[in-house]
């Protein structure tokens, strides 16, 4: 049988029981205060931390920034202040170029266009002070040379010598005739820089030409004991072209290579086809001349661009080869020169051949 249970012992025992299950949970209660507590101290003093890191961090960001700023509008400040004082330099008719400075990419990108603006300035400026060394002697000088003749058939000073009279008339013709050829070749230069120029093309052959040239500038060669050789090639295809054109295309080039050629020295011309895929006559006309110097191969085919020689010699005025240069093109062709200066130079050009198919252009 089951033992009797004392309630009092039931009691008593539950009553331990309770007092301890309150005394544990009060130490856990007092644990889990103190680690709260701790926590919060923690989180307090990591979020001071932070706070200070943040501050710390922002103090860094805006004296870094302001530093970045101040190199940065300083990089930029002092190349804008030098385009600036350049400017000032274009305004007074300064045209050099700005040295390399250091900028940004966009700044160093717009110094160099400026750079290139100023060049193009100062060849428009060579170019202006060229027309009016141009003009001051192809138009002054027939002008003077009339103006004289004219006051002295005026003032009858020859009229009893009827030979000096006639050649006074034949000044006046001769610079009447140049003055006419200088402001044609003004006006044909005008006409082909806007286009209005009419050309007339048919098929032809360029060796006619050449030979015309030639016949009629050899008594010039000859005065100064120049020797002019044609070498043509065996089979020379018809071209497409305007045959007048041509012939001032070839004649400014072939007298230009007496003009510079000294005496007893030598012009060779040479004519060839160039097969596929250039497809294309080629003329060449060299010479024994002065040559040219290389910085002055890319512009001698600009307008009124003179070829300088030292102090004292200038040659030329840049109105024949800029001329040739419009009549080449607009027959799809090029024109080019190689020299070595004081060895002579050769001028070439190409036009498209007629032989398999017409070259578009």
């Amino acid at each position: 049988m089951d033992k009797a249970y004392d309630p009092e012992i039931y009691k008593k025992k539950k009553y331990l029981i309770v007092k301890s299950i309150n005394i544990n949970l009060k130490k856990i209660i007092k644990l889990a205060r103190k680690s709260r507590n701790n926590k919060i101290v923690l989180s307090k003093q990591i979020s001071s931390s932070v706070t200070n890191i943040m501050l710390f961090t922002a103090i860094l960001v805006f004296i870094f920034s302001f530093i970045i700023s101040f190199y940065n509008t300083k990089s930029i400040n002092k190349p804008i202040q030098i385009l600036k004082n350049k400017t000032k330099d274009i305004a007074n008719g300064e045209f050099g170029t700005i040295g390399s400075i250091p900028a940004p990419s966009e700044i160093s990108e717009l110094a160099n266009h400026f750079n290139i603006m100023c060049l193009r300035l100062q060849e428009l400026d060579e170019m202006k002070t060229d027309f009016v060394s141009y003009v001051s002697h192809e138009l002054r000088t027939p002008l003077t040379a009339i103006k004289e003749a004219s006051s002295m058939l005026l003032d009858g000073i020859y009229t009893k010598e009827p030979e000096k009279h006639e050649n006074l008339l034949s000044i006046v013709k001769e610079e009447c005739d140049r003055l006419i050829k200088s402001v044609n070749r003004i006006l044909d230069l005008s006409c082909m820089e806007a286009h209005m120029t009419k050309y007339f093309f048919r098929k032809a052959s360029v060796f006619p030409i050449i030979q015309k040239c030639i016949l009629k500038l050899a008594p010039i060669a000859r005065k100064k004991n120049i020797e002019i050789e044609l070498i043509p090639a065996n089979l020379l295809p018809e071209i497409n072209m305007d045959e007048d054109r041509i012939y001032q295309v070839i004649e400014n080039l072939i007298a230009n290579a007496i003009k510079f050629t000294s005496k007893k020295g030598s012009i060779t011309i040479k004519v060839k086809y160039l097969d596929l895929p250039d497809n294309c006559l080629k003329v060449s006309i060299s010479d024994t001349g002065c040559g040219i110097p290389k910085n002055q191969l890319t512009r001698i085919f600009d307008k009124f661009t003179r070829i300088e020689m030292g102090e004292k010699t200038i040659l030329g005025t840049g109105l024949g080869l800029s001329i040739s240069k419009h009549i080449v093109n607009a027959h799809c062709g090029k024109i080019w020169a190689d020299s070595t200066q004081y060895k002579g130079s050769e001028f070439n050009f190409t036009l498209p051949a007629i032989l398999l198919k017409a070259k578009k252009c």
